[in-house]
């Protein structure tokens, strides 16, 4: 980082000027020796067309017809013509280019046109730290060649003309503001309009020139660790937050845990937000030990630890003991690394001594909560456009809400089976291809329609949220939490804030339970826990198993279905007998076999012990054995006290061959001498 003349910062410093002369220009007209930045006003899609259409007339567009008697396809009218042709009564265009279009207008009043950007009254370097801010942030969408940015640039040039030799650095960002006030007319918008142009200009350019942005105890990566960083194109910018390690009080801890995290980044190992959730832990971990008094890391040992353990649960709990995992994982691997062997112990935590319960519990929306989604806001004209489709995708699809934001504008695909949605999903690092009907099919047809026209072909997300700049042809994705603050403002207009089945309390930023709705509607329509894993994309069955709850109105269907297969007499039912018939129908060595009885298995009585190959082990698992007898031997009684011959027909060959190794492994005698025999023999 380089500020203050003759300070930081020395002209003569070869280093620092070649890193200047290293950065990237993003192409553009900024390139150019002069640049002439234009005001474009009107028709939005005004960056689809270059000038009038009027011969002779090298202006920019202004209007674009609205239907092709009008405007058509490749026809714009400049502002001076626009307002002629609207003057003459607004023919049909054609006929009013081939009748009117030869006249020449005449000079133009009022503001005078602007002159451009002129880079050869600046330095080569300055010049080249200019061009190359200005073409990063346009090309990412940040600014936009307006007025105010042409008003910026040219105040920026005036106020660094003989007053700089090599960079713009050589003054400090603060001294640039109060410099540039002095040229900026009037002053009264300099705050406004000006000032974050300066700000913005010189932290990116401190960033993308810092020759260790590691010193610092904030690591941003916009604007400064992705010049210092391979990108990873799966994730934006926008979803890498700062990291602070300002908060971790202990100076050994921080220094120690920011050498470690400089090597996983630096080598690509470690994602960028897993660092955020290092320094959570770190954050928790200095403040037991500074409570304690605990400042050598020869004082970190495995009974600190689990004292500290202890001190979560009693004080944090939460989210908070996860951390303490988090925690114990970072110490033993900065020790076994060589980054702190000086800690007390190589083992903090063991397996099961800080085990984390995760409770899945899918929150699908209500039925007339799903009705009244679809008929106010999917199917209402009134409501933007773009947040339609959105809810539309995720009510049938069921995409994570990072995924949805995310979608690229070529997701959708077409075969002989129909209409598809493919794309990549950063949270399983996966595909995730499923069909879609023809009616969500038009819609994703007339969304990209509709942003390629806005945004040019160019256009990268299927929707685009607020950030994006039309006229940069630049799409820019909505934030999780930008969303999700939308919708739930959308619900609450539409009166979409309870359900009258439940009575519980709706909100539109649960965007998730559209998936748990999605999931479990498809359980509950016959579909298998692995059809709906692969619709849903799921990375293993543990996450689908969690759908698998059916509901009161599919239960009552399968009852239904069942009494009408069976026998109207008057047989007794024993509601025990019937309990034990849904619990289990056989035992196994690690559980039981909940597949009904009735239903054939493959597998049965035992894959193992009905394989050539089984080996039961010696007397090191006769302990195993003599429990799985004793679960058979309950599992026949049971039923056979309830008169069911199936299950023990099932259970009886099992135990029998159960016994038979048991009584084996009992008269095995173990040997006296447990060297190997001299002729090889085992």
């Amino acid at each position: 980082m380089v500020a203050g003349q003759h300070d930081r910062f020395d002209r003569w410093d070869n280093v620092e000027l070649d890193r200047i002369a290293r950065l990237p220009i993003e192409p553009g007209p900024w390139c150019n020796e002069q640049w002439l930045i234009r005001d474009a006003a009107g028709d939005n899609r005004r960056g689809s067309r270059g000038v009038c259409a009027c011969p002779n007339c090298g202006r920019d567009v202004y209007w674009l017809g609205g239907n092709p008697d009008e405007g058509g396809d490749g026809v714009g009218l400049c502002y001076g013509h626009y307002f002629r042709w609207w003057r003459d009564g607004r023919a049909p265009i054609r006929k009013w280019l081939a009748r009117e279009g030869q006249r020449p207008l005449g000079r133009t009043r009022g503001r005078p046109t602007p002159g451009p950007i002129n880079f050869t009254e600046l330095p080569a370097s300055v010049a080249h730290e200019i061009r190359f801010v200005v073409g990063r942030k346009i090309s990412r969408g940040d600014w936009t060649p307006n007025r105010s940015l042409r008003k910026f640039l040219k105040t920026l040039i005036h106020a660094a003309k003989g007053r700089v030799d090599d960079s713009l650095l050589e003054r400090e960002p603060d001294q640039w503001l109060l410099l540039i006030r002095q040229f900026w007319p009037p002053v009264s918008s300099f705050d406004k309009v000006c000032a974050p142009y300066v700000r913005s200009f010189f932290r990116l350019l401190e960033g993308a020139t810092d020759p260790d942005p590691w010193a610092d105890d904030r690591w941003a990566w916009r604007d400064s660790f992705e010049f210092a960083l391979q990108s990873d194109d799966a994730a934006s910018p926008d979803t890498r937050a700062p990291l602070d390690w300002s908060g971790i009080a202990v100076p050994w801890l921080r220094e120690v845990l920011q050498d470690f995290a400089k090597q996983q980044l630096v080598t690509s190992a470690t994602a960028w937000n897993t660092v955020g959730t290092w320094i959570r832990a770190a954050r928790v971990f200095s403040e037991y030990l500074v409570a304690n008094g605990v400042s050598a890391p020869q004082s970190v040992d495995r009974p600190l630890f689990l004292e500290y353990l202890a001190w979560v649960r009693s004080s944090r709990g939460g989210s908070a003991l996860g951390s303490v995992n988090t925690m114990a994982y970072l110490l033993e691997t900065m020790r076994d690394t060589g980054f702190a062997p000086e800690l007390g112990s190589a083992v903090f935590l063991r397996r099961g001594e800080n085990p984390r319960s995760i409770a899945r519990n899918p929150r699908p929306f209500p039925p007339d909560v799903i009705e009244r989604v679809d008929r106010l806001i999917v199917e209402n004209p009134l409501v933007d456009p773009t947040v339609r489709t959105m809810v539309a995708t995720t009510r049938w699809a069921g995409c994570r809400i990072s995924e949805l934001v995310s979608l690229p504008i070529d997701c959708l695909r077409h075969n002989d089976g129909g209409y598809w949605i493919e794309y990549w999903m950063t949270k399983t690092q996966a595909w995730r291809r499923f069909p879609i009907p023809d009616s969500l099919a038009d819609r994703l047809l007339e969304q990209q329609r509709r942003v390629r026209s806005e945004f040019g072909d160019a256009a990268s997300l299927l929707f685009p949220g607020k950030r994006s700049n039309a006229a940069a042809g630049v799409t820019k994705p909505w934030s999780t939490s930008g969303l999700r603050h939308h919708l739930s403002a959308l619900f609450d207009e539409h009166g979409i804030t309870s359900s009258t089945v439940t009575g519980e309390p709706i909100s539109g930023g649960d965007v998730h339970r559209f998936r748990h709705t999605v999931g479990m509607t498809l359980l509950n329509n016959g579909w298998t826990q692995q059809e709906v894993r692969d619709f849903l994309g799921h990375a293993s069955d543990t996450m689908t198993s969690a759908y698998a709850r059916i509901t009161d109105e599919t239960l009552a269907r399968k009852a239904r279905e069942f009494w009408a297969k069976q026998d109207t007499g008057n047989t007794r039912v024993d509601a025990g007998v019937e309990r034990l018939r849904a619990k289990f129908t056989a035992a196994l060595p690690n559980g039981f076999c909940r597949l009904p009885a009735a239903q054939k298995c493959d597998f049965r009585p035992n894959p193992c012990q009905d394989c050539s190959f089984h080996d039961p082990g010696g007397r090191a698992f006769l302990g195993t054995h003599i429990l799985h007898r004793d679960q058979l031997r309950a599992v026949i009684t049971e039923a056979s006290a309830a008169n069911e011959p199936e299950v023990v027909a099932l259970n009886q060959p099992m135990l029998d061959k159960v016994e038979k190794i048991i009584a084996e492994l009992e008269n095995e005698s173990p040997p006296e001498d447990t060297s190997e025999p001299e002729d090889g023999s085992r």
